[in-house]
């Protein structure tokens, strides 16, 4: 049970929409409220609800993906989709070496990923605007020795270096590619 692995946690096995119980359990004086039952409906009332209480932050569960932006457009701190995560998850073992961390945007319209550069990559050595990205895509930050930096044409790519890459899906294939 979840219970069991959060020691300094209070879970709830209750009506997560029932007022009265979020009161006698203080949920407004909690740092983070997150409600994941299997309803939408009532994950967003009960976080509504424990925010107009006093919750510092609230984060639901969001099975319809197309709830998440809503969720978060009236209030709720972070809507999480279980569909995207695994999705989301299932790439970064199937898509090959280099990926650190990969971030799908709009139901999968666009990626945001993260390369590490090995010394066997392409792009290892080459001023930023000498590497042939795909029209589709953008380098939009690199990350070299913990400096994070919003890089320019003249920004020689190193090995070690982590790249952000903001692309379509139809550029994915093509940058990967470059970093193997």
């Amino acid at each position: 049970m979840v219970a069991d692995n959060l020691q300094k946690a209070l879970v709830l096995h209750g009506d997560g929409s029932d007022l009265n119980l979020l009161k006698e359990e203080g949920v407004g004086e909690m740092d983070v409220v997150i409600s994941v039952t299997d309803s939408d409906e009532k994950n967003l009332l009960c976080s509504l609800m424990a925010k107009q209480l006093g919750a510092k932050k609230v984060i639901v569960r969001a099975d319809h993906f197309d709830y998440v932006p809503l969720f978060e457009m009236v209030g709720v701190d972070r809507a999480v989709s279980p569909r995207e995560a695994t999705v989301n998850e299932v790439l970064k073992l199937t898509m090959g070496t280099g990926i650190e961390a990969l971030t799908t945007i709009e139901g999968e319209k666009a990626e945001i990923i993260e390369y590490t550069v090995s010394s066997k990559s392409r792009v290892t050595g080459k001023l930023l605007k000498d590497v042939n990205f795909p029209d589709d895509s953008l380098v939009s930050m690199v990350v070299h020795g913990g400096v994070t930096i919003i890089p320019r044409g003249n920004y020689r790519i190193r090995e070690g270096d982590h790249l952000l890459v903001f692309s379509l899906p139809t550029a994915h294939q093509a940058v990967e590619k470059l970093f193997k």
